[in-house]
Order: C-alpha cells, then structure tokens, then sequence
C-alpha cells in the first residue's frame, strides 16, 4: 500500500487533487498545515486508494476467505468511526443532533472549500426545515449578506478618468477594455483610451486592435509629461477615459510605487482592483488588502467562468469594507461583464444535485 501525499495552498485543492487521481471514494489518512521558510502555508493531506486497502499480505493458513473476513471487519469498523465522527462533529458545530439534511449542507460547503471558522460564523442557526432547497436557500443568504455592492458612476460634467489594478493574468487589461465599451453602448458615452503600457510584449499592439475595432481613440503614453498632456487634451464635458496602467507583480514595492504615482497624476474618478475568482484565499486576502492600501474605491470579480467554485472570494469578502461594482463571466468584450449582484455568487453557492 503506497501512500500519496498532496499539498496545495487551501484543503479545497488538496482535495480536489486527491479526487482527481484517486476517486471520491479515496481514504484520507491525515492532514496538517505546513510553514514554509517565507512564511507561506501549505495543507499537506495523505490518502490511499480505498482498493489499495484491500491489498493485504495472505493469512497465515493461506486461506482467501480468511482474508476477506478480515478486510470486511475493517471496513464496518472504519464505517462505523467515520458515522460517530459526523455525529460528533454535528453536535459541537451545531449543538443539535446531527440532522441529515444540516450534515449535507455542511459536508458539501466544506467540499467546495469554505473553512469551518467561516461557517461557524455565517451559517444560520439550526432550525427544522422543510427541504433541502429551504435550507440551501437560507444557506445562501446567510453567506453572502456581507458582500457590498455598488453601481457603477457615470460622469456628469466633465470627464471620468478610470483605473483598473490588477496581478498579472488577472484579466486587467481586457476588464478595462470590457468597462470602455459598456460605457460606450449602454450609456451612448464618448470614450478614449490612453495605454501608458510600453514594455509588455504586444501590449499596445491589443489594445491597437481593439481601438479600431470598438471605434475608441487611442493615445499613447510614455512618459508622465506626455500623460499629463493627453488628460488636459480632454474637452470638460461628460466622457470616459480609461487608462492602461504598466503591468507588474503588485506585491513588488517599486510596481506599487509607480500605481501609486500614476494615481495621484491621474486622480480617477473610479480607481478598481481586481479580483480573481480563481485565487486561493490567502492571495485574495493580500490583494484586498493592498486595494485598500492604494485607495481602491471599488472592486471587479473576475474568471467566475473558470473558478470551480466561489467560496474563497466570498469568504475574502467577509471583511473588506471595498464594494464589488462588476463580475466578469467570461472573455467576451463586452458580453461577459454585468453589474454585481451578491445573489448572483449566492446561486453558484452549493451547487450539488437535489435528493
């Protein structure tokens, strides 16, 4: 019996990579956090295959039925401690007996990655229901009524600078190109785009593309006197003007350093940070708390379409006190961008099959 070990940075992950070598019906054996030197933390789960249980050395007497006894008595054996473990993990999560319908709901929040210190918090008190759609339903709003949203501002007399900040493959720069032309059919608003943007390989040459395409004059940047002189250019009458910040790794203090200078020469009316729905929560939970540092005034979910569930951007939501103004479903501009709603990441909560 080989035992497989695997790491990740949440359980969920773990998880879900256990389950893609070795099936759901895997047995895990333990799990434990680890630090490492940078002060980074790993879950660390080890599992065997449930067939791999059965591959035992032969009774002494050699005889196969003898074997098969044995291996059965260790399965209703470990049957029956994983049934009191549930049993008891009801009872000190919930202080109640352990109701199936609450023991499903739990199991399945946890599976797709919510921590328990998150569900002890949010989850509503436990209370007789009806259905599982009852009590998934309440489940929902119990976990996202922190979520804050907010709508989008449209200018009034005089232009709207806008921002978007972002960690590389993010979607940065395609949700700047997303939010341009919403602004550009729904409102009927004149929109220019200004990329600052002169060292990423083929950087300008998308957003060329783009700009012939959606119709968006294009000015190029690059230096601070010639983006002061494109922002002056500008009539004083309602438009929007995006701007395509130079990309880099936000955690670097020299790329803060220059957000934070383009910041203060632009002074946008709309300053995002984004937010991959893909991330683990423990970098989501950084980016927030940089997006504040630098003023964010609002935040744009990205990838929903691609995020095998929402649970950690919910979860590291929980405190931030930033709006989400936009969820992005997908790659298409401008179809895959809509207004957040917390009840849209409400739905993709607990999204198993009905009994």
């Amino acid at each position: 019996m080989r035992v497989r070990t695997y790491r990740a940075p949440s359980m969920h992950e773990a998880l879900r990579s256990m389950r893609r070598e070795l099936g759901e019906s895997a047995i895990i054996l333990s799990t434990h956090t680890l630090r490492l030197d940078d002060g980074t933390e790993l879950v660390e789960l080890h599992a065997v295959p449930e067939q791999e249980m059965t591959s035992l050395p032969p009774s002494a007497d050699g005889n196969p039925w003898a074997e098969s006894s044995w291996v059965s008595d260790l399965r209703r054996e470990l049957l029956t401690l994983r049934q009191q473990l549930n049993m008891l993990e009801a009872l000190l999560r919930f202080n109640t007996s352990p109701d199936p319908l609450w023991q499903r709901l739990y199991t399945a929040l946890r599976a797709e990655g919510f921590t328990d210190e998150f569900l002890l918090r949010r989850l509503p008190p436990t209370q007789p229901v009806s259905s599982w759609k009852e009590l998934l339903l309440r489940a929902r709003q119990h976990l996202t009524n922190h979520i804050r949203t907010a709508d989008p501002p449209l200018p009034s007399t005089g232009p709207l600078r806008l921002l978007v900040l972002g960690a590389p493959g993010s979607g940065k720069t395609s949700t700047l190109l997303k939010l341009l032309l919403m602004y550009k059919l729904l409102h009927h608003l004149p929109c220019f785009l200004i990329s600052t943007e002169a060292h990423r390989l083929g950087a300008l040459e998308q957003l060329q593309l783009f700009s012939s395409i959606a119709d968006i004059p294009l000015a190029e940047a690059y230096t601070v006197q010639e983006l002061r002189h494109h922002l002056a250019a500008h009539p004083p009458s309602p438009m929007v003007v995006g701007i395509e910040l130079p990309g880099g790794n936000p955690f670097r203090a020299e790329i803060r350093q220059q957000w934070q200078r383009y910041v203060d020469i632009v002074r946008p009316e709309a300053l995002y940070g984004v937010l991959s729905a893909t991330d683990a929560l423990p970098l989501l939970r950084r980016l927030l708390q940089l997006w504040h540092d630098l003023g964010v005034t609002g935040l744009i979910l990205t990838k929903l379409d691609l995020a095998p569930s929402v649970a950690p951007v919910v979860e590291a939501l929980e405190h931030s006190e930033l709006p989400v103004i936009y969820f992005c479903t997908g790659p298409r501009i401008p179809e895959d961008i809509e207004p957040a709603r917390s009840q849209a990441l409400a739905y993709r909560i607990g999204t198993v099959e009905e009994p």
